[in-house]
């Protein structure tokens, strides 16, 4: 992925000292040159990572016969459809941000709904006066921001900003609940002075004021209604097979992570049949695979093979036992953010060394397979709409043939699988007692009490107003994926590009538009992928009804690292600063000594937390500049021995 950066100062041209220090911090590990531009109180700096034959000839950052200054970082999807709808004079050559900007003097600020893609983009219009930066709707592509009186500052990386003098790092508390709770809002960093551009959203900056306003979403109204299954199957196969062709749109060849998994698999099967046609840019598919040796409870080579055996390749095996998890290495990837996927370190860097050795540049993932298709057999969303609709007797069939199914009382579905889920957000939260005891029992009342962090867990909102539980369902759903993707965690580990073809927004928009009955079946989820792809898929994969678990090495991993683990958390931020409960943190270590309790998998969470906290400490004592704002943190360290001794 490229990266890009810039400087708005609202009165004068950017300080020397701010521009060279955002400069140097973009010097990415691996890029193929750029160049900036200034333009009044604007300066622009562009890196390129070039994936694709197009962007080799693009020459960033663009600037328009008019004057107007790009930055681009992306991937169009519709090429073809917008060249045919824009005017040739607007139009220099090809490439995607020629394209880019031409879309934009053609549809003016609202131009980003018109691109398929993933995408972050910061564009000046001099004439406007006017500084608009946007994310496409998933947050696959990063964008980041600080605002005072006086300018405004983006990057694409996160720890690009940070070394900005002047930037205060203030803990985020918010960002820190969400951590918790559920996912982080990919609107918000750990840092309560930058920000992230949300996904789907534009910032208009102008006269120092900033505007969010959303440019894509989902329409409510929008069904997709067909009198047969393989109408939904070809419809699907058609989009699917776009959303992966799109992505294979690379000079080179293109990897894809092969975990056994439905959605990998997919991806996979699909990849080799496009190339294999001659549709595809990329030259061959290559796959990488995390297998486990030691921890044989998580490993899926039993469903790797078969899809080897279809597609007539090997994929490079990365053994756990050579790459192991949560291994000292993961502290150096939370030092900008708490990363939840921190003690898989060595296997991305591992995989990132073996893409730069195959010569790819671009890493296919399922990630977002699960939200998307819905990989739960929950029939809630069917029954509940059922409910609502007063189809009664219907209801009472479903209920009869679920209940079968999940072997579980026609009572316990009518409650919990009917009722439930109409019921207001809060009392749905009431029926959750389980993880609220879990909470309190590890972290502080305090903190749990302070950030609302049990209401966030189910605090999505009905952004899209959609009036059909099912509907409502779906929707959380994808803004889960969004905040899973659009939190940058994957970004960390690898120089390439990672791109995830069920997050293809004509794929998400018809997968929220059919009925629910064509996703989840009893006995059957992400049943119209199975249906869809069935003569893509080796059998072993598509009629396997669970997912792996990874489970059993989180545990192993525990027990092996438990003395060094038991020496870091002996001083544990997470407790000084008011957030964990010391008698909890212990009682979940001493649950890691003999790796069989699963409880003790969630240390690999609070790992990457407390790491995050060292390295903020270790930040602000190293630029005498930068203060940390303790009176936003709870517990304070300067009342670090209250806190202590209100834990004994």
């Amino acid at each position: 992925m490229s990266a890009i950066g810039g400087i708005y100062n609202f009165q004068t041209p950017p300080a020397h000292e701010s521009l060279t220090a955002l400069r140097q911090a973009m010097n990415i590990r691996r890029h193929d040159g750029g160049d900036e531009v200034r333009s009044g109180s604007v300066a622009m700096i562009y890196r390129a990572f070039h994936t694709n034959r197009e962007s080799r000839f693009e020459s960033q950052p663009v600037v328009s016969s008019r004057g107007h200054v790009l930055c681009w970082d992306g991937r169009i999807d519709n090429r073809q459809d917008l060249i045919a709808m824009l005017r040739n004079d607007e139009l220099p050559n090809r490439s995607d941000a020629a394209i880019v900007m031409a879309s934009y003097l053609h549809w003016g600020f609202n131009f980003p709904r018109h691109i398929i893609g993933d995408f972050a983009l910061s564009l000046w219009d001099p004439h406007a006066k006017t500084l608009l930066l946007a994310r496409d709707p998933i947050g696959v592509r990063l964008l980041y921001y600080h605002q005072n009186k006086e300018r405004i500052i983006w990057a694409t990386d996160l720890s690009a900003l940070l070394e900005i003098p002047g930037i205060e790092l203030e803990v985020n508390q918010n960002y820190i609940a969400d951590f918790i709770g559920r996912l982080p809002d990919p609107a918000e960093t750990p840092y309560k002075s930058v920000n992230g551009v949300p996904p789907a959203h534009v910032v208009l900056v102008k006269d120092k004021g900033v505007r969010i306003v959303r440019y894509w979403g989902f329409d409510p109204n929008t069904e997709i209604r067909y009198k047969t299954d393989g109408e939904y199957e070809e419809h699907f196969r058609h989009l699917f097979r776009e959303a992966v062709r799109c992505r294979l749109r690379t000079a080179g060849p293109a990897c894809a992570e092969l975990s056994g998994g439905l959605d990998s698999s997919a991806i996979v099967c699909m990849s080799n049949d496009i190339i294999k046609n001659g549709e595809a840019q990329a030259s061959r598919l290559e796959m990488v695979s995390r297998v486990f040796d030691e921890a044989s409870k998580s490993d899926e080579r039993e469903y790797i093979r078969p899809v080897e055996e279809k597609i007539g390749k090997k994929s490079l095996y990365l053994r756990e036992d050579d790459y192991r998890m949560s291994s000292p290495l993961e502290e150096m990837y939370s030092s900008t953010i708490p990363n939840s996927i921190g003690c898989a370190a060595e296997y991305y860097r591992a995989l990132d060394v073996s893409m730069q050795m195959s010569g790819a540049r671009v890493l296919l993932a399922g990630h977002g397979g699960d939200e998307i298709l819905n990989s739960v057999h929950d029939p809630s969303p069917e029954l509940a709409d059922l409910l609502v609709e007063c189809k009664f007797r219907l209801l009472h069939r479903r209920l009869k043939i679920w209940s079968g199914a999940l072997h579980t009382s026609y009572a316990r579905l009518l409650w919990r699988n009917t009722f439930v889920p109409i019921l207001p957000k809060q009392f749905q939260a009431l029926d959750n007692r389980e993880f609220k005891r879990r909470l309190s029992k590890l972290y502080r009342h305090e903190f749990l009490k302070g950030q609302r962090v049990y209401e966030r867990r189910f605090s999505y909102r009905n952004v899209f107003g959609f009036r059909k539980p099912s509907g409502r369902d779906q929707s959380t759903c994808f803004l889960r994926a969004v905040s899973l993707i659009g939190a940058g965690y994957y970004r960390q580990f690898t120089d390439v590009e990672i791109s995830y073809p069920f997050t293809h927004r004509p794929l998400i928009e018809f997968t929220q538009a059919i009925p629910f009955e064509q996703k989840v079946r009893p006995g059957e989820t992400r049943s119209i992928l199975r249906r869809a792809l069935r003569d893509l898929l080796p059998q072993e994969v598509a009629n396997r009804k669970g997912k792996g678990h990874i489970a059993d090495a989180h545990l192993r991993a525990m027990a092996r690292e438990w003395p060094r683990i038991k020496r870091l958390f002996a001083d544990a931020r997470l407790c000084n600063y008011g957030y964990v409960r010391r008698e909890g943190l212990d009682e979940l270590i001493d649950c890691a000594r003999d790796g069989n309790d699963r409880k003790a998998s969630y240390i690999a969470y609070l790992l990457p937390l407390e790491y995050w906290l060292r390295a903020l400490e270790q930040r602000t004592q190293m630029n005498a500049n930068t203060t940390l704002s303790r009176a936003n943190v709870p517990e304070l360290l300067t009342q670090r021995s209250h806190v202590l001794a209100a834990d004994h």
